[in-house]
């Protein structure tokens, strides 16, 4: 079962067995990709509640969660619903593949080589350096931004 992200349609990608999630078809914007949608087999499925909570708190724990959006999380969610089946995500996403092995889903990335080890991001003040929770340093003010850590 390959569970496939708006990239593997732009590029026309086409898998045995694929599924979606709805948001994913809102990213279709192009009259190609629209075509090759019409003409392949794949279904369109919702993700479950409980799995969406799973990615969301895995991705919060790992840090990640600053860089997916909720359709990256709800088509993460769908995979691990569908991981018992031998779902495998269709992604470049880095964020996407690092949750994915994280959970243990595997993944097939398209045009850029997939990820070769796992991190988790924190966010670190500009100014004490200090690892901070927020956007804001809640001892010196200053901004804070995003570092990866090895696992």
């Amino acid at each position: 079962m390959y569970v496939v992200d708006s990239c593997a349609i732009f590029m026309r990608k086409k898998y045995r067995n694929m599924v979606t999630i709805p948001e994913v078809l809102d990213e279709i914007k192009d009259e190609e990709s629209k075509l090759f949608l019409s003409l392949i087999d794949i279904k369109i499925e919702e993700p479950d509640d409980e799995s969406v909570k799973a990615v969301r708190e895995a991705a919060i724990k790992s840090g990640d969660i600053y860089k997916l959006s909720d359709t990256d999380i709800r088509l993460i969610a769908k995979a691990l619903d569908l991981r018992e089946k031998g779902a495998i995500i269709v992604t470049d996403d880095y964020a996407i593949q690092n949750i994915a092995a994280l959970m243990g889903i595997e993944v097939d990335s398209i045009m850029q080589t997939g990820i070769s080890r796992t991190y988790r991001w924190i966010r670190v003040c500009k100014g004490c350096k200090r690892p901070v929770e927020g956007e804001t340093c809640p001892i010196c003010g200053s901004e804070t931004y995003l570092r990866k850590k090895k696992i």
